[in-house]
């Protein structure tokens, strides 16, 4: 304590303001730092809500005691509080979506609803909850659904209820499967509605399916896209086994079927008859006759009787008859192509040269070879289902490809990896810390090492007189020792190197000056 105060008191004027400025700067920093270390760490609640549901999650956050920022349309609390302010906020039904559904039907009473009021009630409370089970999907952040239903009147029974759905997708839109989906969701809500009759709209990018047509050909072209998806995925992973990650590349194109054709083929063979049905008949016929004569009393005695038999003759007559129906062979085909079948089918293949390294160490590329070529020809053609009789088109090429510059090398993950850090928190405490240390070398020590008193200027009449301090041997002997110069060295450690470069000489002094000191406390003695 005592050499700061002397070292205050020999500053200069000019240097005491430095001084009391840097202590200043220094507080500043430190109550700075102090203050940034006890802010507690905001963490995001929610993030793209309405005014109204901001409003109602900060009056409930106002009224929890709950540490809060508004920064554009997001909130953020206290990291350490943010997983129980949600659960606190989804008991009280924050935050809400803004869209009534069925509890719009709790308001209603008995007396005074007319029909028509609990109609409006109803509807609006099933469009309410029809957008509720469409904002579930991560993918779309509004949805507003309308249901034009007629009342149905007693000779007009054919009303049937139509609707249009608005959504609005977080980045980019909806594809036509999500759209079919939501289409088959609000048909089957209402009671007669046809999916035909629901439309589906995005606020961003218009109509997606029109009312009054079916999606069938928009969901087969989805079903295509995903199909020359998967061909692309298996043909590049095929490839790649052979000429390595990134040498390969290859693009499939599908051609839709854009027309519903039905064909029928109905082919004759004559060559092979069927029996479709046979028909026989037999018929026989018998007769017996005999001579004629005159009847007289002789041919009609006893006696006469076997004669007149002899003179009698027979006829017996057979005949058959078979009939067998065939018919030709026949054979009808019916073929049916829907909108959305395959009609051509493409492929485009990119392979790179085959790349070489030399005894010496050096790479060099060189085409492959034809035979190569052919082979991932045949595996293509295989992979993707060639069809020659529907004109599909494989085109393989063989080119180098340019190197591309490496841009950077991979940072690895650190020891941090998995921490939840305040980058800002951190780079304000790490600027504090800086400015401190900085005000604290290169501003507070340099002044007060300089404010030190040199050995060159310590007074003599402190050290006692030259004739009794300093014998002639001795300070003969130490006139070469340098003059210690004004530096912003330490003294006690100028006088340690001194002392090591002239070890003997320093003995001498010190002997000099013990004795002295001796004999003056021997003359005080007596």
């Amino acid at each position: 304590m005592i050499q700061i105060l002397n070292s205050w008191t020999v500053l200069e004027p000019q240097k005491k303001v430095v001084v009391v400025l840097a202590a200043i700067a220094t507080l500043i920093a430190f109550f700075g730092l102090v203050r940034v270390v006890n802010t507690p760490s905001m963490a995001l609640l929610y993030s793209g809500l309405g005014p109204a549901t901001s409003g109602e999650i900060v009056t409930a956050l106002e009224q929890k005691a709950i540490p809060f920022e508004i920064r554009g349309d997001a909130i953020y609390v206290d990291s350490t509080q943010r997983d129980q302010a949600r659960l606190s906020l989804a008991s009280e039904g924050l935050p809400s979506n803004g869209i009534a559904g069925y509890e719009l039907l709790d308001s209603l009473s008995g007396f005074g609803t007319t029909s028509q009021m609990f109609d409006a009630a109803y509807w609006r409370a099933k469009e309410g909850e029809l957008a509720r089970t469409i904002l579930a999907s991560a993918r779309i952040s509004m949805a507003r659904v309308h249901i034009a239903n007629t009342v149905k009147q007693p000779f007009n029974s054919s009303v049937t209820p139509s609707a249009s759905v608005t959504v609005s997708a977080k980045n980019g839109t909806i594809n036509v499967g999500q759209a079919q989906a939501i289409r088959y969701l609000v048909a089957a809500a209402v009671s007669g509605m046809l999916p035909e009759q629901v439309a589906v709209i995005d606020t961003e990018y218009g109509i997606i399916l029109q009312p009054g047509t079916t999606s069938n050909f928009s969901s087969a072209t989805g079903e295509l896209d995903a199909r020359a998806q998967e061909l692309r995925e298996n043909v590049e992973r095929l490839l790649t086994a052979r000429v390595g990650s990134g040498n390969a590349v290859v693009e499939v194109m599908i051609e839709a079927q854009t027309e519903s054709e039905t064909i029928t083929e109905r082919i004759l063979d004559p060559e092979r008859s069927v029996a479709i049905s046979s028909d026989s008949e037999t018929s026989t016929e018998t007769s017996s006759g005999g001579t004629g004569g005159a009847v007289t009393v002789a041919s009609n005695l006893p006696d006469n009787g076997e004669t007149a038999a002899s003179g009698q003759s027979s006829n017996n007559q057979s005949q058959s008859r078979e009939r067998i129906n065939y018919e030709i062979s026949e054979t009808v085909r019916e073929r049916v192509q829907k909108p959305g079948d395959i009609a051509r089918l493409s492929v485009a293949v990119l392979i790179n040269y085959e790349t070489i390294v030399e005894q010496n160490g050096d790479t060099i590329t060189i085409p492959r070879s034809e035979a190569e070529i052919t082979a991932f020809q045949a595996l293509v053609q295989s992979a993707v289902g060639f069809s020659a009789e529907r004109g599909d088109v494989i085109t393989i090429e063989n080119m180098q490809f340019p190197e591309s510059p490496v841009l950077g090398t991979e940072a690895s993950a650190g020891m941090l990896q998995g921490y939840a850090l305040n980058i800002s928190a951190i780079l304000q405490m790490l600027v504090l810390a800086i400015v401190t240390l900085a005000l604290g070398m290169f501003v507070v020590k340099p002044i007060l090492t300089n404010s030190a008193p040199q050995l060159d200027q310590l007074p003599m009449a402190a050290l006692g007189s030259d004739a009794e301090y300093r014998p002639s041997s001795t300070l003969t002997e130490l006139s070469d020792v340098p003059a210690l110069e004004n530096t912003p060295k330490d003294p006690v450690e100028i006088l340690r190197e001194t002392i090591a470069q002239r070890s003997e000489e320093s003995g001498h002094l010190l002997r000099n000056w013990i004795e002295t000191d001796a004999q003056k406390q021997k003359e005080q003695v007596t």
